[in-house]
């Protein structure tokens, strides 16, 4: 769903930290910029309308993608069943930077989502299925800002 908080809600920066786990990810990570938001349960509410499943909240972060950060595609540690909301904060992005999501099911087509600042992804994973954000390129002058919260 683009633009889907438009005008964005107010907002402060996450303190960062750096993570890395090799064959996984390397990237920031930092508490969700809207964390109060997707706990809600007006956003729950809409969650269960829009899904027509009724969400649990299991945990929210912010991850920044700089040039050369990456997650490659694997599962969730140990997830089981999961809702996964993405609200993308990206500015300024090009499309020949990477930096996409990428979600795939073993008998499915995999699902790409482009950079798309202010829209909504929300994602029906089950255990096994798998995720990332591709590559970002050296050449990139932005950063991928994403909330990633799953249910």
């Amino acid at each position: 769903m683009s633009k889907f908080l438009e005008p964005v809600l107010q907002h402060s920066e996450p303190k960062f930290t750096r993570k890395e786990k090799i064959g996984y990810y390397h990237r920031q990570q930092g508490s969700a910029i809207l964390a109060d938001f997707w706990k809600s349960s007006e956003f729950i509410t809409f969650l269960q309308a829009s899904t027509g499943l009724n969400p649990k909240y299991r945990d929210s972060n912010h991850m920044c993608y700089s040039p050369a950060d990456y997650s490659l595609l694997h599962t969730d540690e140990s997830e089981s069943k999961r809702l996964v909301v993405a609200y993308d904060f990206t500015k300024n992005w090009k499309q020949e930077w990477g930096g996409y999501d990428i979600y795939t099911s073993p008998d499915k087509d995999p699902l790409i989502c482009n950079r798309d600042s202010g829209s909504l992804m929300i994602v029906e994973l089950d255990e096994g299925d798998l995720s990332c954000t591709r590559y970002v390129s050296r050449a990139s002058t932005s950063e991928v800002r994403l909330d990633h919260i799953v249910y």
